[in-house]
């Protein structure tokens, strides 16, 4: 059966991609399969993020000045952008931390509700779990 997208497995947290990419950064400068490479070596990432989704991410964030980026020319291989993280940018990435300190307690406080709700092994019965497209 084919995996179904549907927002409560988290398929569409693609804003968390932005905090993932500046923290792979601070590491230093990478060029786009190095950031998803690293991403995933990392722990920042659950699942598998879409190259294409990450490159546009990249540019989207270029363009609102967390990154700045520079052709890096290879004897033997295509040119690639390397993409480095701005000051900006690692500002962004201190707000980040105090949303995502916020989000964490919220969630414990949702996880609780949820639990007082629905017992542990309760089986999902949602679109996901049944190979429907969600709503």
């Amino acid at each position: 059966m084919k995996e179904v997208k549907c927002a409560c497995k988290g398929t569409f947290l693609d804003k968390f991609i932005q905090p993932a990419i500046l923290t792979a950064l601070m590491d230093g400068p990478l060029h786009g399969f190095s950031i998803l490479k690293k991403l995933n070596a990392d722990g920042l990432l659950s699942g598998d993020p879409d190259p294409t989704g990450l490159y546009r991410t990249l540019k989207k964030m270029e363009a609102a000045g967390l990154l700045s980026s520079d052709w890096e020319m290879g004897e033997n291989r295509k040119p690639r952008r390397i993409y480095e993280i701005t000051g900006d940018g690692r500002d962004c990435l201190g707000t980040w931390r105090a949303t995502l300190r916020a989000y964490q307690q919220d969630i414990a406080s949702l996880i609780g509700k949820i639990n007082e709700k629905i017992p542990s092994d309760a089986p999902c019965g949602c679109c996901c779990s049944k190979g429907e497209q969600p709503v």
